[in-house]
């Protein structure tokens, strides 16, 4: 089977943000498919983008094909120019998808929707059929954010998501929630896979800590509540900042919050505004050094912001998290939620209310307990359940069945 696999944000180990995309290609390859992975320059340490010139290169990572087009995206950067990033990464891999020898099928990644449309002309053009992966909902998020305002704009975006799911061999929906959503967008009439993000249990594990970090920021026997990933609007970090602020006297217990995004410099402003003791706020590091950072923490902290949809998020770091025996405090619900409460592997609260997860927090660091009981847990339960093989599997068999002529 030959797989065309489009992820705008594809990224390996050696990168800081969700490694799915390359975790299935590498899983793909194992099996003895032919994959190739179209994404952009964003994810990418510059060592890893095929050397040349041009908009777009080809090579390989990790035994895989790569096509890299050069675009440019981060956290940071304005609304309008991430807009501006969507569309350059569309064109050009609308250009690449009909120009490259056909494929049995494509696997575009969404978000951004937009990543879909060359996988759309692929079908109309080239009779490939694709299989559309949601990892995120677009565009009920940016509306819900009050990012995309214009009734024009939505209309046309919720056209594109509707004609997305319509023409696709089968939908991969990244948890319950989503699988719901997509099942009332299409009337009950396309199959719905459902596919959790995983835990690598191999990479993040609790016997690997880094005492050295401990040492490096002044942190030995304190208790560490720590944050990594996306320091962006939908990410509610002001919420462990507030946690910080009710428990500045409480000398036991320091908040780590490690990434980056457009709300990171607010968070530092108010840190230093308010002299705030027990905050330590550290640029991303790649996934293989922030394995051992996790391990040597306490409790995994995971918020958004108050709105409602945004408990529907699948954010990679609540599987790292598991992965590394932290137990989670949660300040939403949802699935994530469901989870934690039924494998007693952390406590989440109602969304939006921020003395409900401060209380978490202290109980969690009052009882230690408490914490080396649901840390065992979480850890069992990516070692089973949300185990990366134990994902990936079936999903691998579904796109061996959608890559089958209908």
């Amino acid at each position: 089977m030959k797989v065309l696999h489009i992820h705008q944000y594809f990224a390996t180990p050696r990168a800081a943000t969700g490694t799915r995309s390359y975790e299935l290609s590498v899983a793909m390859k194992a099996a003895g498919h032919e994959v190739t992975m179209l994404t952009s320059t964003a994810q990418l340490r510059p060592d890893e983008i095929p050397p040349g010139r041009g908009m777009i290169r080809r090579g390989q990572i990790a035994g895989f094909n790569v096509i890299v087009l050069d675009v440019p995206y981060q956290q940071r950067m304005s609304y309008a120019r991430r807009i501006l990033s969507f569309l350059q990464f569309m064109f050009l891999a609308c250009w690449v998808v009909m120009t490259e020898p056909k494929p049995d099928l494509i696997y575009p990644s969404s978000t951004p929707l937009t990543v879909g449309i060359p996988a759309l002309l692929a079908k109309f053009f080239h009779s490939v059929p694709y299989a559309f992966e949601v990892l995120d909902l677009w565009p009920e998020v940016p509306v819900a954010l009050g990012v995309i305002k214009r009734p024009v704009v939505i209309r046309a975006l919720k056209f594109l998501e509707e004609t997305l799911y319509r023409n696709a061999r089968f939908i991969v929906a990244a948890n319950d929630d989503f699988a719901r959503y997509i099942r009332r967008m299409t009337h009950g009439r396309k199959e719905i896979i459902v596919v959790p993000n995983a835990c690598d249990v191999d990479l993040f594990r609790p016997d690997i800590p880094d005492q050295g970090f401990r040492r490096r920021h002044g942190l030995e026997g304190k208790i560490l509540c720590v944050h990594t990933g996306a320091m962006g609007p939908v990410n509610g970090l002001h919420a462990i900042i507030d946690a910080a602020e009710a428990m500045r006297d409480d000398d036991r217990i320091r908040f780590v919050l490690i990434g980056e995004g457009n709300v990171k410099e607010s968070l530092v402003e108010r840190v230093e505004k308010d002299k705030l003791p027990n905050v330590l706020i550290l640029d991303a590091v790649p996934k293989v050094e922030l394995a051992g950072v996790l391990a040597t923490a306490d409790i995994g902290l995971m918020t958004v912001a108050p709105i409602p949809i945004l408990e529907w998020n699948c954010a990679n770091k609540f599987f790292d998290y598991l992965s590394s025996g932290l137990p989670v405090a949660l300040n939403y619900g949802g699935w994530q939620g469901r989870i934690l409460v039924e494998h007693d592997c952390g406590l989440p609260v109602a969304q939006g209310d921020t003395d409900a997860f401060i209380r978490v927090i202290r109980r969690l660091a009052d009882d230690a307990g408490l914490r080396s009981r649901m840390g065992a847990n979480a850890r069992s339960l990516a070692c089973t359940g949300l185990n990366r093989q134990n994902v990936i599997a079936p999903l691998l068999a579904a796109l061996e069945r959608g890559a089958t002529p209908a």
